[in-house]
């Protein structure tokens, strides 16, 4: 088993009480630094891609954001 960083986006939507957390599976990382340097650098391209995909879901528009790091742990199939 193996422990990989990945970049999650929490949405909250007007009238919608729970967020809807989504991942942005474009990269993974071996570290949660190397995950927050590359929000960092990167954040005005992320929110573009969020907004196009997430800023209105079946009429409803998007309140707020955030993007954090979050680890998970992968089984690795031996070959």
């Amino acid at each position: 088993m193996t422990m990989t960083w990945v970049i999650t986006a929490m949405l909250l939507y007007h009238g919608v009480e729970k967020p809807i957390i989504t991942d942005y599976l474009v990269k993974s990382f071996d570290t949660k630094f190397d995950c927050l340097d590359y929000v960092w650098d990167n954040k005005v391209d992320m929110i573009d891609g969020l907004l196009e995909v997430h800023r209105e879901v079946d009429g409803v528009k998007l309140r707020t954001f955030a993007f954090y790091c979050e680890n998970r742990f992968l089984e690795l199939e031996e070959v």
